[in-house]
């Protein structure tokens, strides 16, 4: 993990934690320069920003607050999605449909700010779809 990869860690709050990590993946593929573009790396801190979101999910869930942790889900997904239109060849389908799985489960019972989230991302993902051309044919193999 980078250097800032470990500060993230000592933030008191699982959701910034979280946030921190998936922010840190920035740090491994920048747009416009082909020379840092890390997308193991970028893997690493998306994997590791779903177990800090996990552990977030179980806090909450002993706490019985469930608003904010699914949230963080769906942000991650975003940022799957984000470096899948980049090209970054370890950001799968497979991966991204997995993860829509793991929300949907989550997704049991929770706010309504958390379900209007997702919904805008999966339109994302339709619209994708639709538009076709390259980037629709990569989209297509995500199930809804």
């Amino acid at each position: 993990m980078c250097y800032f990869g470990q500060y993230s860690a000592r933030l008191l709050k699982k959701p910034d934690q979280c946030r921190a990590v998936y922010a840190c993946s920035h740090l491994f593929w920048v747009d416009g320069q082909d020379g840092i573009r890390d997308g193991e790396r970028v893997l690493l801190c998306l994997k590791r920003a779903l177990r800090i979101a996990n552990a977030a999910q179980q806090m909450a869930s002993i706490a019985r607050d469930s608003s904010g942790p699914v949230t963080l889900f769906v942000e991650i997904l975003n940022k799957y999605l984000y470096y899948f239109e980049k090209g970054n060849k370890q950001i799968t389908a497979a991966a991204i449909q997995h993860l829509i799985e793991l929300i949907n489960t989550e997704m049991q019972g929770d706010s309504a700010t958390s379900d209007a989230f997702l919904a805008s991302t999966l339109r994302y993902i339709q619209f994708q779809k639709q538009r076709g051309g390259v980037m629709g044919a990569k989209f297509e193999s995500i199930k809804l």
